[in-house]
């Protein structure tokens, strides 16, 4: 970043992403930030809870948690907390097996530095299921924490692994003002069957991008620009919107010389000049 580039991409933690746009400015680059943050996943009391646990637990765990854009935690309804967290259980043997640590699909946390990192993140007197690790392989198998507050440390930075924090709410109200008080995710999603909920959501709460229904997807949608906002990130990406993103668009006026129009010179002169320079602005 002490070279002088056209342009800069980067991929990566808000804290590293400061410091890559702090160095941009030193030469006026621009740049697009894709970050990251606590994305957070809605489940409506009116959302079909069974398919609801079945995306969740998708892109929970996908690439064991690893993913910029992964469901960081749940705020479900109390009214049916107990149906989600049942079935979202039903949903990690179904997927990943009873001993998802010895799934050869299942993968691995990246490195030991982030293996003791999240381990360090469970309480592990709030795990509802999981909490299975293989320190010498740096697995950690699908994990579900309930009874999870603001204060938990596991709430206090980004998870970026298998662990799924679960908090309730009682009103759609108090979800707006919640996120509102809250840096502003790079994904939101919602599950829910009430129409009025998604437009509340989607008009009141700022996030990069998200889905109705489902999690994920919309990274993998190409026609559709992808990116942060605030603490998550700047610009956006993919199909149309990457290609403007790494494009600069000059604004050119090819003059002809066969009309030159007088009433542009000086010396300024009122009556006939006046009345068409106005004709032309109106």
């Amino acid at each position: 970043m002490e070279q002088k580039f056209d342009f800069v991409f980067f991929t990566g933690s808000t804290a590293v992403g400061t410091e890559v746009l702090r160095r941009a400015a030193e030469h006026l680059t621009p740049a697009v930030l894709e970050l990251g943050g606590k994305s957070p996943c809605i489940i409506d009391k009116s959302a079909n809870i069974k398919l609801s646990a079945k995306r969740v637990v998708f892109g929970k765990y996908l690439n064991c948690g690893q993913t910029c854009v992964a469901p960081y935690y749940i705020l479900c309804h109390e009214a049916v907390k107990d149906d989600f967290i049942r079935a979202v259980k039903e949903e990690i043997v179904s997927q990943f097996g009873k001993s998802p640590l010895e799934n050869k699909d299942y993968g691995k946390i990246i490195n030991q530095k982030h293996f003791d990192r999240i381990l360090g993140l469970i309480d592990e007197s709030k795990v509802v299921f999981g909490f299975e690790y293989d320190r010498e392989k740096l697995k950690i198998s699908p994990t579900v924490m309930d009874g999870v507050t603001w204060d938990d440390k596991v709430m206090g930075e980004e998870i970026f692994g298998p662990v799924l924090p679960i908090l309730t709410y009682e009103k759609i109200e108090e979800i707006v003002a919640l996120l509102s008080d809250k840096p502003k995710p790079l994904a939101l999603y919602l599950f829910t069957s009430d129409k009025a909920a998604v437009k509340e959501i989607t008009a009141r709460v700022q996030f990069g991008g998200g889905c109705i229904n489902d999690t994920i997807i919309h990274l993998a949608t190409s026609n559709m620009g992808f990116g942060g906002v605030g603490e998550s990130g700047m610009g956006s990406y993919h199909g149309r919107e990457g290609f403007l993103a790494f494009s600069h668009t000059k604004s050119i006026v090819n003059k002809k010389n066969w009309i030159d129009l007088p009433m542009r010179y000086q010396p300024y002169k009122r009556g006939f000049f006046e009345k068409l320079l106005r004709f032309f602005l109106k």
